[in-house]
């Protein structure tokens, strides 16, 4: 049975110092990264980065045999772990809006493996944990401007680690939708974000000028609301559809051949970019929010944080369904 365990003892028996090609291998940076108080997915990332088994632009140069491609953020160098993560101008940005600080290093000619080791002996656990964890951010917005060409600001990118590491930020986010056909001539999409206590975040009513079937329109509508997760950094939501297949789907590690099959992979790829997402069934009755704003989008589309009037009624009713 796979668990964090036996990977980190997988790891310390595939390095030894005559593996290592910086500094000295040290059994330690891998006890406090699997012993780190952060998501497992992230213990594993800083595993692949120290080890250089990234996907990174060298990395996939070296595999492919072609021209290098530069670093997706600056276009100005080689995508490298080391550039990605603090080299890179988008990166440096990112650390000095961070609270920590590290200026008596002299990163210039460092490994990964090397930094890592210097400031897991030098920064507090809580530090090194967020030092892990601000570079899969780095990394994980990277893969967001690669798969959707979008740009995640560094103050963005910052304040969506407070989820994770400020108590009082755990709010689960609830994304409502719902697809709505119009006689087989257009799509409304209705999407309502909410947080733990029911509130509403943003909402998002779109319109796509396509025929299909009901099923078709609630994976369109799953597939816009992780977009919206991903605009607005929500990395724990739950994604509720009165679509019971679908949410079967979703929630699936099976193959699926269905007609929807490339929106639920979709869907699935997107949400492996967040830190916690999970599916749920709810009944229509329960969803009527975001059902009037799916039929509003046949009219007007529309993007807000304030719900249009005559909603918020609707969704307080949703709320006690």
């Amino acid at each position: 049975m796979f668990s964090v365990r036996s990977a980190y003892h997988i790891a310390l028996s595939l390095f030894s110092p005559a593996s290592s090609s910086g500094a000295a291998w040290d059994k330690n940076i891998w006890r406090n990264v699997w012993k780190a108080n952060i998501p497992n997915k992230a213990k594993v990332f800083i595993w692949w980065a120290i080890r250089d088994i990234l996907p990174t632009a060298n990395n996939l140069t070296k595999r492919l045999s072609h021209e290098a491609f530069r670093c997706p953020f600056c276009g100005s160098e080689t995508e490298t772990p080391i550039h990605v993560f603090l080299h890179c101008s988008f990166a440096r940005q990112v650390w000095a809006l961070s609270h920590i600080s590290w200026s008596d290093i002299d990163t210039a000619t460092l490994s990964l493996e090397t930094w890592i080791s210097i400031i897991s002996v030098k920064l507090s656990v809580a530090n090194f944990n967020l030092v892990v964890m601000i570079c899969w951010t780095i990394w994980w917005s990277r893969n967001l401007k690669l798969a959707h060409k979008e740009f995640l600001l560094p103050f963005r990118l910052l304040n969506s680690l407070e989820a994770i590491f400020l108590p009082s930020c755990r709010k689960i986010k609830s994304l409502c939708l719902l697809g709505l056909l119009d006689g087989g001539r257009a799509i409304g999409l209705g999407i309502i974000a909410r947080d733990a206590t029911g509130l509403c975040l943003a909402w998002s009513s779109i319109r796509l000028n396509k025929g299909g079937s009901a099923e078709l329109a609630e994976a369109l509508a799953a597939r816009e609301a992780i977009r919206l997760a991903h605009r607005f950094c929500w990395l724990r939501i739950i994604l509720e559809g009165d679509c019971l297949t679908l949410v079967q789907q979703l929630s699936s590690d099976a193959l699926d051949f269905s007609v929807i099959s490339p929106l639920v992979m979709d869907v699935k790829f997107f949400s492996t970019l967040l830190t916690s997402v999970s599916f749920s069934f709810v009944k229509r009755c329960g969803n009527s929010a975001a059902d009037l704003l799916a039929g509003c989008a046949l009219n007007q589309e529309g993007i807000g944080s304030c719900l249009p009037p005559g909603l918020e009624s609707v969704l307080l009713a949703d709320l006690v369904v």
